[in-house]
């Protein structure tokens, strides 16, 4: 027995072709749900006609009660499953061995026939063999059938009688006939029989009719607080996105820091006094004529002068000028003025060399306003630098929708500290700043699945969204501090999908236009009978085979 697997998409020729590589005489084709083969009688007729040239012994397998009866009303055997095909086939070699044996039998018992005449120029003597149409017969199976014993008929003069080499039997009346005629009648009534299981059959495809679903809007919110989906509250979860950000900049050192030193010199006292020795205490204030004052460094004590040789004393001491800057810097001569009380002791002062070294030098140095100026602009920098991040599709994770006007900036550094910089001198300083943009982000998928599972939630019993296609319609999402609100609007196509087994009942026994009318109230309808002359519907429910397709979407 070979089994042939049919695929869904063979042809007939496809079929008989592997019928023709059958070499053990028994067959059995498996007809997929959807063949193509099963789609017309004139298939199965086909492969019947195959079979019988072929002389193998055919069945069909199929779950589907309108293939069955198709191949059926085709002349080929049909069954439900490989077991039944293959206990068919057994039954088959059984009937095919019984039939053999009642064939030879009755081979044997007809009588002898009368031998033809010799032919002209026959020699005497010479052997012949008689065909016999029950002998030559092939098997039911196909199989050549061995010869019985062939009749060999000897004669050795003309005209005489022919009689068989073998021995004679005893005349009986031949019984061939009536058991092929019975035989006939079997098949018949076997293919009656199953025509009276299997037909007639009915195919319906009911298509329900679909109708518009739409709630009212639904208010969803996108928290970055929130952990996980909770569809009955509408809120779903964010995300916090951060983005590193650097700015930096170069800035003017606007403070000033004036440098100044004071002048120094020596002075020298000079004493006119012949009676005693006169004191000149450190920090003696000394001056000009235009009031440029130094004051001593140091103690001093003028000599007597000399009456003898009217040679004054003298003392040299060192001065500051009392005030910083150039100022101080005085020429030769210039010092002249002295306290009275060195002046009633006939003491004078003047300066033998210039006073030098007084000087005022202004420099730029980093303010405190610099720093804190400089700080400012950078932030601002910050928030151009976070917008610029967020319009780049890299910086936000895939399927994710960042929402700007949630953004902050946090934890921003400068790379200096003011301690370092200020009243540091220089004309210009560079700072950075470093910070973290934070922002809300949402995956908006999840919006869609929670308005689409309300929409679900709340349809009426019986009723069913078209392939579960639920479509969702939605402005972009409002910002509130960290939050995101979304008002969707959820809609679908919905049918009611009836009860398979209370259409069946409704409709056997019923006319096509009775069934199509009672079908009608529930949608697009179309009813296929088998045999197409049979205009009503079997009584039996399972021949009746109800296929509720579900609407499309674009119906």
């Amino acid at each position: 027995m070979t089994v042939c697997y049919l695929e869904v998409d063979d042809e007939i020729t496809t079929a008989i072709a592997r019928l023709r590589m059958v070499d053990d005489g028994e067959a059995v084709v498996v007809v997929p749900s959807g063949s193509r083969i099963a789609s017309s009688r004139i298939n199965f007729k086909l492969l019947a006609r195959e079979a019988n040239e072929r002389r193998l012994n055919i069945v069909t397998v199929s779950d589907e009660p309108a293939v069955r009866a198709l191949a059926i009303s085709a002349g080929l055997p049909a069954y439900d499953s490989l077991a039944g095909a293959e206990q068919a086939l057994a039954n088959f070699r059984e009937q095919d061995r019984r039939l053999a044996e009642r064939i030879g039998r009755a081979a044997d018992e007809i009588p002898a026939q009368p031998a033809a005449p010799r032919a002209p120029g026959g020699a005497v003597g010479e052997t012949r063999v008689l065909p016999s149409p029950l002998v030559d017969a092939p098997r039911v199976d196909g199989t050549p059938r061995p010869p019985l014993e062939t009749q060999i008929l000897a004669t050795d003069t003309p005209g005489e009688t022919a009689v068989p080499a073998r021995r004679r039997r005893r005349r009986r009346v031949p019984v061939a006939p009536i058991f092929v005629i019975g035989f006939m009648a079997l098949l018949i009534g076997g293919v009656a029989y199953g025509a009276y299981l299997f037909l007639p059959t009915a195919s319906i495809t009911l298509r329900p009719a679909a109708n518009e679903m739409t709630l009212e809007p639904i208010a969803v919110s996108a928290d970055p607080d929130v952990a996980v989906v909770d569809a009955p509250a509408g809120v779903v979860p964010a995300e916090r996105i951060e983005l590193a950000l650097r700015v930096s900049g170069s800035f003017p050192a606007t403070g000033v820091e004036a440098r100044e030193t004071r002048a120094t010199g020596t002075v020298r006292f000079r004493s006119e006094n012949t009676v005693e020795i006169v004191d000149v205490a450190q920090g003696t204030s000394v001056a000009t004529a235009d009031g440029v004052e130094f004051t001593t460094t140091s103690a001093a004590s003028v000599p007597r002068a000399d009456f003898a040789t009217s040679t004054p004393g003298t003392v040299d001491v060192p001065v500051r000028a009392a005030r910083v800057g150039p100022r101080g810097n005085v020429a030769a001569g210039a010092i002249t003025e002295l306290p009275n009380a060195l002046a009633t002791q006939l003491v004078s002062v003047r300066n033998p060399e210039p006073t030098t070294g007084g000087s005022r030098v202004e420099e730029n140095v980093v303010a405190q306003d610099d720093f804190d100026a400089a700080v400012a602009a950078l932030n601002a920098q910050l928030v151009t630098a976070l917008a610029v991040r967020l319009a780049d599709p890299s910086s936000v994770p895939r399927g994710l929708t960042a929402y700007a006007e949630t953004a902050t900036i946090t934890q921003s550094q400068p790379d200096q500290q003011a301690a370092a910089l200020v009243g540091s001198v220089a004309e210009s300083f560079n700072l950075g700043l470093d910070a973290v943009g934070r922002v809300t982000a949402v995956n908006e998928t999840l919006i869609d699945e929670v308005a689409a599972a309300r929409l679900r939630d709340e349809l009426p019993a019986g009723r069913q969204v078209v392939n579960d296609d639920v479509s969702v319609s939605r402005p972009p999402g409002q910002p509130s501090g960290d939050v995101v609100r979304y008002s969707a609007t959820p809609s679908a196509l919905v049918y009611s999908a009836p009860d398979d087994a209370e259409l069946v009942a409704l409709v056997s026994g019923k006319t096509v236009g009775e069934a199509e009318a009672i079908l009608s109230r529930y949608g697009m309808v179309e009813i296929t009978m088998w045999p197409e002359f049979v205009d009503r519907l079997p009584e039996q429910t399972t021949r009746i085979r109800l296929t509720v397709a579900p609407p499309s979407s674009g119906s």
